[in-house]
């Protein structure tokens, strides 16, 4: 891949196979899935029934939900194109998290299969958009709740690499002490709270850690060198927020709703990272969901979302530092989906779905 140019990032097109996705409005699907963008369909009728093709979904269409529901202007959006777009160093930043998140998990796969790491395992690849917007766009102190896929959201937000390795080989050396394994990776560090086993467990303690950031700014407290609180105001500058992830699988859960509702109603600085690959572990996500998009439900809350193509990984870096930024700058929580896909079966230990 050359690096020079977002473009590199960008999943080849399908040609007219493919039909173009649009920001536009309420569609049902040959699966009953009502979807706020169009569904994608094979013009080709001789062609492979494709059950979740890939989506033609540029940086214009990201833009138009920009300014028409986060309220930004043309200038502000063309400012973030141009931060990555005319930046090697951030698009390199970007292709360098992509390389470590594959290379990580190809490493994990090959160590399983050898019996050398044991236990519950969940790979990420073909999701590494995701750790590459963390490592561009989120801080040291956010505070970051991961699921049981969570290897690469630990590197991406600091957590040494080698650590989470020697914790999925249950070594002392691991971030627990290798107590944890693959699906409990956690560091105090860089406020890493992963590996949450049931579906969506994590989404009211996300929640939480967006209420402790408003109390530590009300009571003057914030964390010592040891993370003991201490009565020493937080700086005047204090932008932290919490980040959550979730599969579009999870986010049908009840929890979401709980976690919209008190997100909006105490304006918490949250972040619900949607993570849509069409599969809830090995269900097709049509068959279980209603509506797919999981990004409008924040509409009944005022909470906005946003949708990007998790395979243009600019686009993610672009259009999810701007989501970012509006939640740091104190305007209220916000929805994030991402449209990616798992290349991998649920865990290693699913051989019919590799």
């Amino acid at each position: 891949l050359c690096a020079s140019s977002a473009t590199a990032f960008m999943a080849p097109k399908l040609g007219n196979n493919v039909k173009t996705f649009t920001p536009s409005y309420q569609r049902v699907s040959s699966f009953g899935m009502t979807a706020t963008l169009s569904e994608p369909a094979t013009a080709d009728a001789s062609g492979p029934n494709v059950m979740r093709p890939p989506i033609d979904y540029i940086w214009d269409d990201v833009a138009v939900q920009l300014k028409e529901t986060f309220g930004l202007s043309e200038a502000e959006i063309a400012a973030y194109d141009a931060e990555v777009e005319s930046s090697k160093d951030n698009l390199m930043k970007i292709y360098k998290a992509l390389q470590l998140a594959r290379g990580f998990e190809n490493a994990c796969n090959q160590q399983y299969m050898q019996g050398k790491i044991r236990g519950f395992m969940h790979l990420d690849n073909g999701q590494e958009s995701i750790p590459a917007l963390v490592d561009y766009a989120i801080k040291n102190g956010d505070k970051k709740y991961s699921y049981y896929r969570e290897h690469t959201h630990a590197i991406a937000s600091g957590v040494d690499a080698g650590e989470v390795m020697a914790e999925l080989f249950m070594k002392e050396t691991g971030s627990c002490k290798g107590a944890g394994g693959s699906m409990h990776i956690f560091d105090k560090s860089t406020y890493f709270q992963g590996g949450w086993a049931l579906v969506s467990e994590q989404l009211p303690y996300a929640a939480g850690a967006a209420k402790s950031i408003l109390l530590d700014r009300k009571l003057a407290i914030s964390d010592n060198a040891d993370f003991e609180k201490q009565d020493v105001a937080p700086p005047a500058d204090d932008d932290r927020i919490s980040i959550v992830f979730v599969g579009e699988g999870g986010a049908q859960n009840g929890r979401t709703a709980e976690l919209l509702n008190s997100a909006a109603k105490d304006n918490l600085p949250l972040l619900l990272l949607v993570i849509d690959n069409g599969r809830a572990i090995n269900t097709y996500t049509g068959d279980v969901a209603t509506n797919g998009s999981v990004y409008q439900q924040g509409k009944h809350y005022g909470v906005p979302g946003l949708f990007v193509d998790g395979y243009d990984a600019a686009d993610v870096a672009k259009g999810g530092k701007a989501v970012i930024d509006y939640v740091r700058s104190g305007k209220g929580p916000a929805i994030l989906q991402v449209h990616t896909y798992r290349f991998n079966g649920h865990s290693p230990a699913d051989p019919e779905h590799e």
